[in-house]
């Protein structure tokens, strides 16, 4: 008697295939996808220096607001205004040291204007000094996101630019766009696809 049950090699041989067919259909299955779409947003700060203490005087990537500078080091970058009017970006560590451990904060000037910086670098932050930039002239931010801390990759991206500043109430109109994605370094608006 034939028996009309498949033999088991042939049905391993058909899930093999299945799951070849899926993977072969994507350019690749485990690549991440984005969640969050990129825009620029504006904001304004004051100077770090010759304000008052309760005046927002930093920006924080991850929630995309500006907060004012305090003990809980809850910023990414604080910002002043030099005596020559230049725009000065300062990471935690450059700001006061943090009892817990001061956040990997990187800040590099960027080469181009605002709208043609499309991609964080991999590398080339500056960690432990100011960056100093007129005004105009955007910088990269690299920080650490514990939200993407599981990906082994930890850092999400930000370019930021300072338009105009005022030196007598030392406040200042700037614009910023987040990649909020884990792994993610594009920054041009829309959908990132990388």
């Amino acid at each position: 008697m034939i028996s009309e049950r498949p033999a088991p090699r042939a049905l391993w041989l058909v899930g093999i295939l299945a799951v070849a067919a899926y993977a072969g259909a994507c350019s690749d299955p485990f690549r991440m996808t984005a969640q969050f779409t990129n825009a620029t947003q504006p904001f304004t700060v004051h100077a770090l220096t010759g304000t008052p203490n309760y005046f927002a005087t930093a920006l924080s990537l991850e929630s995309n607001t500006t907060t004012k500078v305090d003990g809980s080091f809850s910023f990414d970058v604080a910002f002043d205004i030099d005596p020559s009017g230049n725009v000065v970006y300062l990471p935690p560590h450059t700001v006061g040291e943090n009892p817990l451990g001061n956040r990997q904060v990187g800040i590099m000037k960027a080469t181009s204007t605002y709208t043609n910086v499309t991609e964080a670098p991999m590398s080339g932050y500056v960690y432990d000094s100011v960056t100093v930039a007129p005004l105009g002239v955007p910088v990269i931010v690299q920080a650490p996101s514990n939200n993407c801390s599981i990906y082994g990759l930890p850092n999400i991206y930000a370019k930021v630019v300072i338009d105009s500043v005022d030196t007598r109430t030392r406040t200042m109109w700037g614009r910023s766009l987040v990649d909020l994605n884990c792994t993610f370094r594009s920054l041009s608006e829309g959908m990132p696809t990388f």
